[in-house]
């Protein structure tokens, strides 16, 4: 849980503190993965389309092993779900076209709107301006 040291003044404000929070957490992920597979330490030795696919297999592998017994990983060997390899999102051609960083930005600004208007409804709901923490994200990595 993150408690403010001061009071959150704009959405601008909101959003960063949000952004910086899930950056660590992400970061955080990072680094158990690396620590436990050092596949990601290494120059990648694979094409693209492959390296996309290995990060978030990896964290699917951790997870498996922090719920299951990892002396049982044998037993899952021969499991392969055919979305795990197609839903991996799409790589960009080249740098980003003006209406597209136009549309990202609108999305940035929608955003940022909305999880401003959302943590004043909260801040009402907890008895006022005076109150103003925020609750940390639920990150999916088992630790």
């Amino acid at each position: 849980m993150f408690t403010s040291l001061h009071r959150l003044c704009n959405r601008k404000e909101l959003f960063n503190l949000c952004h910086a929070m899930l950056q660590n957490a992400v970061e955080h992920i990072f680094g158990v993965i690396k620590h436990r597979f050092c596949i990601l330490l290494l120059p990648p030795e694979y094409k693209m389309d492959i390296q996309v696919c290995i990060p978030p297999a990896l964290c699917l592998v951790h997870n498996v092993i922090q719920v299951h017994n990892p002396n049982d990983m044998m037993d899952y060997c021969n499991v392969l779900d055919a979305h795990i390899l197609t839903d991996t999102g799409n790589l960009a051609n080249g740098p980003p076209t003006e209406q597209a960083c136009t549309h990202a930005s609108l999305c940035h600004d929608q955003i940022a709107s909305e999880m401003w208007e959302a943590y004043n409804r909260e801040r009402i709901q907890r008895g006022g301006a005076g109150n103003h923490r925020t609750t940390s994200t639920v990150v999916t990595l088992i630790p």
